[in-house]
């Protein structure tokens, strides 16, 4: 069975924005903070490889934008589009043949 597009899978890593990562960040911290002393070592340990990684990929520069993308949520770089692409909806080429015709022929 396929995923829908836009669909979370266990499998693919999720993508998220530096300001995302900045705020995950910030909230596993403070869950290191408030977690009571008697917490599992298991989840102490992962908080703090967590938020080791998280610190390490904000300190790297972040990636310059990918040429010939647009801003819009839609890729409105991209051109403009012609005919010789595809268009999604029916082809407006000849009649439909979906039944015998009314006129009698």
């Amino acid at each position: 069975m396929r995923a829908f597009d836009g669909q979370h899978s266990d499998n693919v890593a999720i993508k998220r924005t530096r300001e995302q990562k900045q705020l995950q960040l910030q909230q596993l911290k403070e869950q290191l903070a408030t977690l009571k002393s008697h917490a599992a070592p298991a989840i102490r340990e992962a908080l703090v490889k967590r938020i080791a990684e998280l610190d390490a990929e904000m300190r790297l520069p972040p990636k310059p934008p990918r040429e010939g993308r647009g801003d819009g949520p839609r890729g409105e770089g991209r051109g403009p589009k012609g005919d010789d692409q595809r268009r999604d909806g029916p082809r407006g080429d000849g009649p439909r043949r979906d039944g015998p015709r009314r006129d009698g022929a």
